[in-house]
């Protein structure tokens, strides 16, 4: 049985992507995890064929704000110590990059690169770019920018093969990085026979049959659309309330700005009862706010979840998404750049008659097209093949 290493900068628990490739891989290979540690039993996720290894992080200045990819290093003393040896080692973002090339370097096996985003691109997030903070922030930005694309560059050329999660993403990295071995695997959900229609947000809410209920499920954060949507619903007919269920950083502070009778904060749900709480809902949002081009090319998981329930989107001009709308007639795309014209589009999509029919054809989407069975055999007859 081929071993295979995965590399996670984060905790497993919230990264629904690499779980469920944990969980399909296992199927076929022994998988060792290599992840920050939890506040469970990470091993009790997956039912065969996994160990979970926890390592510590770096968390130095320097290493934080200028040399990410170095952060990771004692997880080579880790490698050392078990004493085995990995047919794939499987990084997933550019942080563990580093440590993933040095790992194929002393020990062998085939290296996989699996970018869930335009890395490089999100470090515009991590820095200040207001007040007096900007005089650091703004170069600092820069600087890693600059450093981190070479860097990039140079360690990609040393993976066999490289994983993204959508057409637009692929042909960025084909062109900044000058490589054409990559595979698109998107974040599509498990298909999964959905059929009933839940009422759990309108009984929790106490809300009538007549009331409406649009939906935003994901992290509670800034340029997600959740401000947006919130300062517009003045204009947005009394019938119709936004429930933002999730949680995140910005959490307590929206709430206590925007919760109302009609803006109703749930906090985060449970990954197992999810589906139960979207079903409940007549319409899904995602309008995230391009800020850098990671956003603007991103597609975001909600969307498929929202298409499994069987509720159509809401959705602004973005092209995986908005794709994915009109393709499938599954979806809206409204402009969203005032609160006007949010409010417009709003209220003329709850008004429409044909609600029902697009979810439907979002879920016949995912039968047929986008579920992850279909998605990562493309990883897994890959990794037979080599």
């Amino acid at each position: 049985m081929k071993k295979i290493a995965i590399l996670l900068d984060s905790r497993i628990i919230n990264d629904g992507r690499v779980r469920r490739t944990i969980e399909s891989l296992s199927e076929f290979y022994q998988v060792d995890l290599f992840c920050i540690k939890g506040e469970s039993n990470d091993s009790l996720l997956f039912s065969r064929n996994v160990e979970v290894f926890y390592y510590s992080i770096n968390m130095s200045w320097i290493k934080n704000n200028l040399l990410m990819h170095k952060k990771f290093n004692n997880l080579k003393i880790i490698f050392d110590n078990l004493n085995k040896k990995y047919d794939f080692i499987y990084v997933n973002d550019y942080p563990l990059l580093s440590t993933g090339v040095a790992l194929k370097n002393k020990f062998g096996g085939k290296l996989i690169y699996d970018s869930h985003e335009i890395y490089i691109e999100t470090i515009n997030q991590f820095f200040p770019k207001k007040g007096w903070k900007s005089i650091y922030g703004i170069p600092l930005i820069s600087i890693n920018k600059f450093i981190h694309s070479n860097i990039e560059k140079k360690l990609v050329a040393k993976a066999n093969i490289m994983i993204t999660v959508c057409d637009s993403l692929k042909k960025y990295f084909e062109k900044k990085l000058a490589i054409d071995k990559i595979i698109v695997v998107k974040n599509c959900p498990k298909y999964f026979d959905f059929k009933y229609k839940s009422n759990i947000i309108r009984e929790r809410l106490k809300l009538t049959k007549k009331e409406k209920i649009l939906l935003y499920q994901g992290d509670v954060n800034i340029g997600r659309g959740i401000e947006k949507v919130a300062k517009a619903m003045p204009l947005i007919n009394k019938d119709i309330h936004f429930v933002i269920v999730g949680e995140g950083t910005k959490l307590n502070e929206f709430k206590d700005k925007y919760d109302s009778n009609r803006v109703h904060f749930l906090g985060r749900v449970s990954f197992d009862d999810l589906y139960e709480h979207t079903a409940s809902c007549d319409v899904g949002i995602s309008i995230i706010e391009a800020y850098n081009l990671s956003k603007h090319y991103s597609l975001p998981n909600k969307i498929f979840e929202y298409m499994v329930a069987r509720i159509p989107f809401i959705t602004n001009s973005l092209p995986e998404a908005s794709k994915i709308a009109i393709e499938e007639n599954c979806g809206f795309i409204i402009d969203d750049s005032s609160s006007e014209k949010i409010a417009e589009a709003i209220n003329d999509i709850f008004s429409n008659p044909k609600l029902k029919v697009l979810g439907e054809n979002g879920y016949r989407a995912i039968v047929e097209k986008y579920n992850w069975k279909k998605e990562v055999s493309k990883v897994i007859e890959w990794i037979a093949e080599n």
